[in-house]
Order: C-alpha cells, then structure tokens, then sequence
C-alpha cells in the first residue's frame, strides 16, 4: 500500500501577537506549530488537516477572546457552527465537539487575515513537497503558495510544466549575419512590387498573427542592449 503525503513548511515564522486565540486553537491542529521566541513557526510533515474537531467550550472560548482582533473569516465561520450547533443540540445530551472544516475558509485564509493585520509581515509563503512511499509516476511533485492582503496566489509543479508548454521560447542569439534571410525578403518584395514599408508591415503583420511579435521585440530589446554596453 502506498501512502502519500504533503511536508509543508510556512514562512516567515508569525507573531504571536498578530493571532487571534481562535485562528491559533485551529492553526495548532491543522499544522504543528513551533513557539520560537515570540514568534511560532507552522510546518507539518505529512500536510495541514483539512478537518479539525474541537471542544465545543474550547471554540466557544477562543471565538468569545478574538472579538476584540476584528473581523476575520474562521471568525464567521466559527459563528455560523456554533449557532447550528446550539439550535441542534438535544437539551438531554449536547455533543461536546465540533468539527470544522478548513476546505472553505481555511488555514489559508486565516493566514491572509494575519497579513492584513501585522505590521511586520508583507506575505505568508507555504511550500509544499507531494510525495509517496512507493515510486509511483503520480506521486511526486510540489507546489507554493503565496499570501498576501490581497491575493492568494497558488502554483504547483503541474502548473509550473503547463506554463513551459504554452512558453514562447525567445530566439536564441546564434552567430549570423542574417543576409540569407535578407535576401530572400528582398526577392519575394522585389517579385510582388512592394516597398520596404510594405514589406515591414507585412513582416509584422505576420508576427501579429503568430505570437512571435513579442519574441522577436525582446530579442532585438537585447541585441540593442549589448550594442549600447559596448558604447
């Protein structure tokens, strides 16, 4: 049987002052959590649980502590459970736990939270390795995701080869004079009755209608470079 798991590591270590009681009871059992200083450092060696189960005093206590730190989505989240859960409960014999689930509004989210109220910290970095015990083609690969107040950006190896497929590659800079090309443009303009004008519009006519404009704009951007650095 194979196992698959997910290490993940979160960067930069978080102030602790920049937690709600709430988002860090949740954090502390979707991640391991590690108290550096006064900072705490989330990693998990098999991936963040998409599940955590809670005691329903200790949601109700966290969420009550955090009023004073805002608005914040596991704070609506939290809210709406608990209301479920009081409108539900059997007087006779309540459930003592809850189970929250963070494939909504999640350890990513609250972690945007964090950003949008910390001083010190401009982006939250998670990085994560896909492996497996066994060998399997499907079994390795990886993906980062970065955080900020105002985006949650997300790639993974899968998306990163896509972009390689679908890349432009620029022209390469070979050793050529060029004037082979030259002269067969010159030929067919020369055969056709048109001006050098013609002849440019046409070129970048076609450039236009492949995709290569910008590949063939960057690789003279580069070449009139190198002859200014020469200057």
């Amino acid at each position: 049987m194979a196992d698959y798991h997910s290490p993940t590591v979160v960067q930069p270590n978080i102030p602790v002052s920049d937690i709600t009681p709430l988002e860090r009871l949740i954090l502390d059992l979707a991640f391991d959590a590690n108290v550096i200083g006064d900072h705490v450092y989330f990693h998990s060696w098999c991936g963040p649980s998409s599940v955590v189960t809670l005691a329903v005093a200790d949601l109700r206590s966290a969420a009550e502590a955090s009023r004073d730190f805002g608005e914040s989505s596991i704070a609506a989240s939290v809210a709406k459970l608990l209301t479920r859960h009081d409108e539900e409960a059997d007087d006779d014999d309540p459930p003592d736990d809850i189970d929250v689930d963070l494939s909504d509004d999640g350890w990513d989210r609250m972690f945007q939270d964090i950003v949008r109220r910390s001083a010190t910290i401009d982006e939250i970095i998670v990085t994560t390795a896909f492996t497996c015990t066994k060998m399997r083609p499907d079994g390795f690969g990886g993906s980062v995701m970065r955080i900020t107040a105002g985006a949650i950006q997300y790639a993974s190896t899968v998306d990163m080869l896509e972009n390689m497929w679908n890349e432009r590659p620029s022209p390469p800079l070979v050793e050529s004079s060029g004037h082979d090309t030259r002269h067969r443009l010159e030929d067919l303009a020369a055969t056709a009755g048109w001006d050098s004008f013609t002849l440019l519009l046409l070129i970048g006519r076609w450039l236009d209608d492949t995709g290569n404009a910008d590949a063939l704009v960057g690789f003279l951007d580069r070449l009139a470079s190198e002859e200014d650095d020469e200057d």
